[in-house]
């Protein structure tokens, strides 16, 4: 995260984080333009950290830039299940390479993924859907990074905000579904963080492929005729 020479966030980095999320959780359509002058307005700024914002989420695949401004792009269900391949890829080959880690650094990453789970629980106790998808991005996030691969973390990076996209619209499917989809959702992320802190890569790969199969088929269900970024 950018800081200035007194270390607090950079305003852009805090105007992209609210846009971000608003377009994350389908309060802007596909197909919105956002304004540079309404923007700046709203945020009591000059337009530069408006710019600063809109490329940053132009660069993450959020919005795209042109001569009539800045536009979401939604997702439709060809780039969403191609996204959706890509990221399973990355998560399952870096899950397993996390098994080779030595022990201390897989029951650190555990303690990390169990912490994380239980605040998954709360968040679902309250019905604080966002911070649960927060919380989901956040654990997948960790397996990620701890498998210590410079370039699988550079595309893995490239991707996030899109992969916080499709988090959100699985998000709201498992919502519809009730409390027991939610239940085995949390139940299968205990599973991985227990599989991974016994460095045993084929049970990892059995609860990831498990993971994996079912949340594509959330993610293809909830774009059937409702594109990411339509919702309002």
């Amino acid at each position: 995260m950018r800081r200035n020479a007194g270390g607090e966030r950079r305003l852009g980095d805090v105007i992209a984080d609210v846009l971000r999320r608003e377009i994350v959780w389908g309060e802007w359509p596909s197909g919105h333009v956002f304004s540079e002058n309404a923007l700046a307005r709203r945020f009591g700024t000059s337009r530069s950290p408006v710019r600063e914002a809109l490329r940053q989420l132009a660069h993450e695949g959020l919005i795209s830039l042109g001569r009539n401004g800045a536009r979401v792009v939604g997702l439709d269900l060809g780039d969403a299940l191609e996204l959706y391949d890509v990221r399973s890829l990355i998560e399952q080959f870096t899950a397993s390479r996390v098994c080779e880690r030595p022990r201390a650094e897989r029951e650190s990453l555990a303690h990390t993924l169990s912490t994380l789970v239980l605040a998954m629980e709360e968040a679902a106790s309250r019905r604080d859907w966002q911070s649960f998808s927060d919380l989901d991005l956040a654990y997948h996030d960790a397996i990620v990074r701890a498998a210590n691969h410079r370039r699988v973390l550079r595309m893995w990076d490239e991707m996030r905000s899109l992969v916080q996209l499709t988090l959100a619209l699985v998000m709201r499917k498992r919502m519809q579904r009730g409390d027991a989809d939610m239940r085995g959702a949390l139940a299968q992320h205990r599973s991985l963080a227990e599989a991974i802190l016994a460095g045993d890569a084929a049970w990892v790969r059995r609860v990831m492929q498990s993971h994996v199969e079912e949340t594509r088929r959330l993610l293809e269900g909830g774009l059937r005729g409702h594109p990411a970024g339509d919702e309002r």
